[in-house]
């Protein structure tokens, strides 16, 4: 054990400098007695454990602000007005060279996850690409993403979002054969309307829809992407960014192990997995503004055509 932490904290001044010394006088201390031995290993391992620990924290990342989760949609669409949920293909495009160009390093989901939970190491200046509602248009992001090998994450709308204006399972198929990219639910028919949604179902202020509907919503959604991708769904990003506490405990009970909202903030080492934080990608803003809203973690809104979406609950709800 001397052995290995001294090679695992070699170069450490102070503190562990100090440590080592103190595991190599305890390893030569067998002349006392045995109790005082194990007793003075088993305190030096402790501390050890905790200094490695911080080592990690600081060069996995966990030292940093945080790290931001980029909400897109529409990639390139013409016809759509340029806003919370449509971006030109070339403001994309501009917006993958900076993040390259400043040296970020995608991430997936997962790791995200497992950097959250329990403290994985992650590149510095870490960022998360998501899709949301498997746009076909999407697609042209595709080459933009493989020009930087970055990864990024698909959330598919089951049931309703398959086909027509929006990816279909072949299309899918063909995604997630590139390793860097994956796939999650975003419920099988996204409801929107801001007195008609999951929330509202599940709060009782819906006249016909009620908490088995979103229950269904959550888990037939995450077995239909699973049958028909053969991969397993372990994320559901709310539609519209729009929960409530009951949604969660139905999210967990349908087998998913991180939630992603929309609410403004960076992620951090022991934050909360059901409660990501993402930031949407406003394609009337310009890169002076995609930048701010990248180191500051918060959605900066361009577009005039509509108030932007905020906050966890419809507005009706508010």
């Amino acid at each position: 054990m001397a052995l290995f932490l001294k090679a695992r904290l070699g170069g450490a001044s102070g503190i562990g400098a100090e440590l080592v010394a103190n595991v190599d006088r305890c390893a030569r201390s067998r002349l006392a007695p045995a109790r005082h031995y194990t007793r003075c290993i088993r305190i030096n391992i402790a501390v050890a454990l905790m200094l490695l620990s911080a080592a990690a924290s600081a060069v996995s990342g966990q030292g940093q602000a945080g790290i931001p989760v980029l909400i897109y949609h529409e990639i390139g669409n013409a016809s759509k007005e340029l806003g919370e949920t449509a971006i030109s293909l070339d403001s994309f495009t501009q917006q993958m060279r900076y993040l390259a160009d400043r040296g970020y390093t995608t991430i997936s989901v997962r790791e995200l996850v497992n950097h959250m939970r329990r403290g994985d190491a992650v590149p510095q200046r870490p960022v998360v690409l998501t899709f949301d509602d498997g746009w076909k248009s999407v697609l042209n992001a595709i080459p933009v993403l493989d020009q930087y090998g970055f990864k990024a994450s698909f959330w598919i709308v089951a049931e309703k979002g398959i086909g027509g204006d929006c990816l279909a399972w072949d299309d899918l198929r063909q995604i997630i054969r590139n390793p860097r990219f994956e796939v999650g639910s975003h419920t099988l028919t996204h409801p929107w309307n801001a007195l008609d949604n999951l929330v509202t179902w599940t709060d009782g202020t819906h006249s016909t829809k009620g908490r088995n509907d979103a229950r269904r919503e959550l888990l037939r959604s995450r077995q239909l992407i699973e049958e028909q991708l053969q991969v397993p769904v372990r994320y559901l990003a709310w539609p519209v960014g729009w929960y409530n506490a009951r949604l969660i405990g139905l999210a967990k009970r349908a087998g998913y192990q991180a939630l992603l909202t929309a609410e403004d903030g960076l992620n951090r080492y022991g934050d909360d997995v059901f409660a990501i934080k993402r930031i949407f990608v406003d394609g009337a803003c310009d890169l002076e503004a995609f930048a701010r809203s990248l180191e500051q973690g918060r959605y900066v809104s361009c577009q005039i055509a509509r108030p932007p979406t905020r906050g966890h609950l419809p507005r009706a709800e508010k």
